[in-house]
C-alpha cells in the first residue's frame, strides 16, 4: 500500500461522509453528490492494488463483494427515488415504495461493510503513514546531525 493510495483512501471516506448524511447538504445535494461518491468509490476499487478479491482471500472476497453489491444498490435504489437528479433529466420512477426501503436497507449495509472495511484495513493503512512519518524523521535527523 503506498502513501497516495491511504491519502486517497481518506478522501473517499470524507466524501462517504458528507454524501451519506443528506440533513448536513439537503437531499438535492446528497442527490448528485451521490452520484459523484459512486464515481469516486469506484475509482478507489480500482485503484486498489488488492482489486476485488483481495489477497486470495475468501473473507476478504466476500468483504468487496458485499460493499460493491450495497454500493450498487444504494445508487440505483437512490436514483430510482430521487426528487431532483430524474426530474431534472425529465424522467420519473415509478415503484416509489419498493425502492425507498431498498435505498434505506442498502444504505445501511454498506455503512456497516464499511465499518468492517475500516476495521480490516486500518492498520495497513496507520502503518504506512507511521512508516513514511518515520522515515522523514530520519532523514531530518541525518540532515541535521551532518
Amino acid at each position: 500500500m503506498k502513501r497516495s493510495h491511504v491519502l486517497f483512501d481518506i478522501v473517499v471516506l470524507a466524501v462517504y461522509v458528507l454524501v451519506a448524511n443528506p440533513v448536513l447538504m439537503g437531499i438535492p445535494l446528497h442527490e448528485f453528490l451521490g452520484l459523484g461518491a459512486f464515481v469516486v468509490i469506484a475509482a478507489h476499487v480500482v485503484a486498489s492494488a488488492d482489486g476485488l478479491g483481495g489477497r486470495g482471500r475468501v473473507g476478504q472476497l466476500v468483504l468487496n463483494a458485499v460493499l460493491l453489491l450495497a454500493l450498487a444498490a444504494c445508487v440505483v435504489s437512490g436514483v430510482m427515488v430521487s426528487g431532483t437528479v430524474l426530474p431534472s433529466l425529465g424522467l420519473y420512477a415509478m415503484g416509489y415504495h419498493f425502492w425507498d426501503p431498498l435505498h434505506a436497507v442498502a444504505a445501511k449495509v454498506l455503512l456497516a461493510a464499511l465499518l468492517v472495511h475500516l476495521v480490516v484495513r486500518a492498520p495497513a493503512a496507520l502503518a504506512v503513514l507511521r512508516q513514511r512519518r518515520g522515515l522523514r524523521a530520519a532523514e531530518s535527523d541525518c540532515l541535521m546531525g551532518s
